[in-house]
């Protein structure tokens, strides 16, 4: 295949990437029109660029699901495989719940800016995700990390807001800067940057240069995805934002991350290497899986507690790598568990956006003291979300579990450190399950504090009942996520 005819192929293929990230622009662009005085219309506002966001999202599904997938794009910027699509659903569908959320929640005076950013991080996803070269890996991740930094900026401006923004920013250019270094190696080792080509010429033998570029990668991408030890940001940065924001960070660079590790790590993997890699990556999961969630027993404030279970989280989500790149699992076991966490987790933010819009309150943990009396509709939802971030039958969060226990436990049968770690991933689900629990029983509990919070969000309530509805119907049809 010619160069033109595969950089014309793949446009055609990435047109939902390209309908993203140019509707956000052009939101963006709106942001100077929607400047205006004290009598402009904040709440027609709100649903003008609410409705173009679902518009735009709804677009670039349409584009996705009538587009033909070729069989070889020969080795261009772009490759589309299951990894590829994958990475574009789970950016809708984060997507579309997110702006769901936001309806009710974006910062008022920065409608424009808000929605503009948050559309060209969903648009960059599917380009880290489709990846095949070095570049173009490269500027989807820093996509999404720029717009994260002005959201950070805008939803708070309040003084625990300018510290997030100034934490995440240094920190993310900090990791960045491990990341690119680490592929500056890849391309001096290889003499090239593209991964097809990086994979057949190294066919990551394991030599000094490449694992040391390999582990400068993994720094780079530690950071999006909140593993230990570069996760200590993450309880900060969730405290002094938006419940909204915190929502789109705990999910949208934990999915750019782990599909940019699947990228670069890749199934040609030698044994040398791999033998080098995969105790990496099992340590720093052990690691992440106890320090969430021993973290998170200690909480009292509710925004720490979900920071540090997202790191907890991503302790699980390392065993699907280490099972995946062992062959012990499929892709779909790393992707469903995605799927199933961005229900739970986006349904448990969007519950307590609507209790907070209502009025109550959310900060400390004892502020949810008999809600269900209070918002039982709310209260409802938070419980499914805490029953499947547990990990219990009936709900997605059993089957995701399940099988990264599974895909763990399999490699243990010619290695007893994954018997190790499947072991220790159960015992910190029981771990976790101590302060999910904690969190639940205060719903339902007597309190001095019974007046009903009245006030009804049709946005949060659509998104929660949403999340809830998957969460359910997951457990009874996993291989759909």
């Amino acid at each position: 295949m010619d160069t033109l005819t595969t950089i014309k192929s793949s446009l055609a293929q990435m047109t939902p990437a390209i309908v993203l990230i140019l509707g956000g622009s052009v939101l963006l662009a709106a942001s100077m029109v929607l400047k205006g005085g004290p009598q402009r219309d904040v709440y027609g506002q709100r649903n003008a660029m609410g409705l173009l966001s679902i518009f735009l999202l709804i677009l670039a599904g349409a584009c996705g699901f009538f587009r033909e997938l070729p069989a070889d794009l020969g080795n261009g910027l772009f490759r589309f495989d299951d990894s590829a699509l994958a990475s574009e659903r789970l950016a809708l569908l984060g997507g579309f719940l997110l702006v769901l959320i936001s309806w009710s929640t974006a910062p008022k005076n920065f409608l424009g800016e808000y929605y503009g950013c948050l559309i060209i991080m969903l648009g960059a996803i599917p380009v880290v995700g489709a990846s095949n070269d070095l570049v173009s890996l490269f500027l989807g991740l820093e996509l999404i990390s720029i717009p994260t930094y002005i959201m950070l900026g805008i939803c708070k401006n309040d003084n625990p807001g300018a510290e997030a923004t100034i934490k995440y920013f240094l920190l993310s250019a900090f990791a960045s800067s491990f990341f690119l270094m680490g592929l500056s190696y890849l391309y001096g080792v290889s003499g090239s940057t593209n991964l097809q080509l990086i994979h057949e010429a190294l066919g990551f033998e394991g030599g000094k240069l490449t694992m040391l570029a390999i582990m400068l990668v993994l720094c780079g991408l530690a950071f999006r995805i909140t593993a230990v030890p570069f996760h200590f940001y993450a309880p900060d940065v969730f405290e002094g934002t938006s419940l909204t924001m915190a929502g789109a960070m705990s999910y949208l660079p934990k999915v750019a991350g782990f599909v940019a590790m699947i990228r670069i790590l890749g199934p040609d993997m030698s044994p040398s290497a791999m033998s080098a890699v995969v105790p990496v990556l099992l340590v720093c999961a052990g690691l992440t899986m106890v320090i969430g969630n021993f973290m998170a027993s200690a909480q009292n404030n509710l925004r720490r507690l979900l920071a540090y279970s997202s790191v907890a989280h991503t302790g699980y989500l390392l065993l699907a790598i280490t099972a995946l790149l062992r062959d012990n699992a499929e892709p779909n076991v790393l992707f469903s568990y995605l799927a199933a966490y961005a229900a739970m987790t986006l349904g448990f933010f969007a519950c307590l956006g609507e209790i907070e819009a209502a009025g109550g309150r959310t900060h400390l943990v004892g502020d949810l003291s008999g809600m269900f009396y209070r918002r039982p509709a709310a209260s409802i939802g938070l419980t499914v979300c805490l029953i499947s971030l547990i990990g219990l039958p009936l709900t997605a969060g059993f089957w995701a579990k399940f099988m990264v226990f599974m895909g763990a436990s399999a490699a243990g049968m010619t290695d007893p450190m994954s018997i190790f770690m499947a072991v220790l991933m159960a015992f910190n689900a029981v771990i976790a399950a101590g302060y999910y629990w904690r969190v639940m029983s205060k719903l339902f509990e007597k309190s001095d504090a019974n007046v009903p919070l009245r006030v009804f969000r049709p946005s949060l309530f659509l998104a929660y009942t949403i999340c809830v509805v998957l969460t359910l119907v997951w457990f009874f049809v996993p291989a759909v996520m």
